[in-house]
């Protein structure tokens, strides 16, 4: 992989704070754009006019604003010195100070990546792989939003495999001193940037990368595009072949790799009939032995394993738990029963128990975290998993850095 120092585009905080905007930093930024709902998206307008999110989503909630104006909004902010470039280019040590719900108590985390230019390569060269299929149209809204700001406003998130912690070592000695940017994203989480200009550090990064195949962990639809506007625009736009991404260690205990659970709507049986069915199909476990998933209606739960039977003969990601649930269990078994577009998805603590006692839906299936060597033997293989598989934690902030096309230098 191919990684290259860039000038971080980055918020005026002083000017911000001259001009009376209250906290700058946490005025102004915000959670990925692909996670705000239209309600959350007007509150953070209303905490700031330059917010990020004018950028990302345009000042109109729910809807798609005018790709044009918000270009000509960046540009003002350009003239207007809200937004400034960092004088040399160099990486970015990205660090995140977290609490993790483990077993009903809270841990604290910290997470540690390495922000930089990572050169875009087809999927077919199989230096950066994905592990999740896109959809065009979301594709296509990003495409339009780079070619009328020709900058990239978020940093996607590549997970790079480095079980001996090598660069890890290297980022660890360069989160120190002052950060260039910090802010309390929520309410005990925090994020920073601390620059790294050292040429002897930017060159030891670049040979260690040269070695990875990193993973998408977040951003598929952006480097999809970034893939597609390099090749549509061609020379024209100088380092459209480069993209702001953000590398951690796959095998990082800073790095939380979290369930997606499926919550199902059922047609002509009833809950007991489908757990019943399913109690003849799969092995059932006790709760202090390793399970697949957990089946839960509103007045029954069994945890289940997948027999060894059904896994043979199949490999890769066919064998793995949520391709079995999504093909086996919810497709040959339970397909008759599931209308189209009966599946909705929870992330663990997310409402489903709610969702399920509301009768959103008719049975849950509480899914295990994909395994991290599981997930990257999948996708090395060249394969992706059903959607909604992954959701790993904690999230990129926006804000913190943006980049605008330019020449590598």
């Amino acid at each position: 992989m191919d990684i290259a120092p860039f000038r971080g585009l980055r918020y005026n905080l002083d000017l911000l704070a001259r001009r009376g905007v209250e906290n700058p930093a946490v005025a102004v930024t915000a959670p990925p754009y692909d996670v705000i709902s239209p309600a959350e998206h007007r509150a953070l307008l209303a905490a700031s006019e330059y917010n990020i999110t004018a950028l990302t989503l345009g000042d109109a909630p729910g809807e798609i604003s005018a790709y044009e104006e918000r270009g000509e909004k960046l540009r003002e902010w350009l003239r207007s010195e809200i937004l400034v470039e960092d004088p040399e280019p160099g990486f970015y040590v990205y660090e995140i100070d977290y609490a993790m719900p483990v077993g009903g108590k809270f841990e604290r985390r910290r997470f540690l990546g390495l922000v930089a230019l990572g050169k875009l390569c087809p999927f077919s060269d199989r230096i950066v792989l994905p592990h999740e299929q896109t959809f065009p149209k979301v594709v296509d809204d990003r495409l339009r939003l780079l070619d009328a700001t020709r900058t990239h406003l978020e940093s996607i998130a590549l997970l790079y495999a480095d079980p001996a912690h090598t660069i890890d070592r290297v980022l660890e000695g360069s989160a120190a001193g002052k950060a260039a940017v910090e802010v309390e994203a929520k309410p005990g989480e925090r994020h920073a940037l601390y620059r790294i200009a050292a040429p002897e550090i930017v060159s030891e990064l670049q040979q260690l990368f040269k070695a990875q195949r990193p993973i998408i962990a977040d951003g598929h639809h952006r480097y999809t595009m970034g893939m597609r506007y390099h090749a549509e625009s061609g020379a024209g736009v100088p380092g459209s072949e480069w993209q702001i991404m953000t590398f951690a260690n796959l095998y990082s205990a800073g790095l939380a790799i979290l369930a997606t659970h499926r919550l199902a709507k059922l047609e002509g049986i009833t809950p007991a009939g489908a757990l019943e069915l399913l109690r003849e199909r799969l092995d059932e476990v006790g709760d202090d032995e390793a399970n697949d998933f957990r089946i839960e209606t509103a007045t029954e739960a069994v945890n289940v394993r997948f027999p060894a039977a059904l896994r043979e003969g199949r490999a890769g990601v066919g064998a793995t738990s949520y391709a079995l649930l999504e093909n086996v269990v919810l497709g040959d078994w339970l397909g008759e029963h599931v209308p189209e577009g009966g599946v909705s998805y929870y992330k663990e603590g997310t409402g489903e128990e709610a969702a399920l006692e509301r009768g959103e839906g008719d049975v849950l299936f509480r899914m295990q975290p994909v395994d991290r060597e599981e997930f990257q033997r999948v996708v090395q293989g060249g394969e992706v998993y059903p959607h909604k598989t992954t959701y790993f934690y904690p999230k990129l902030w926006s804000g913190l850095a943006l980049w605008r096309l330019a020449e590598v230098e």
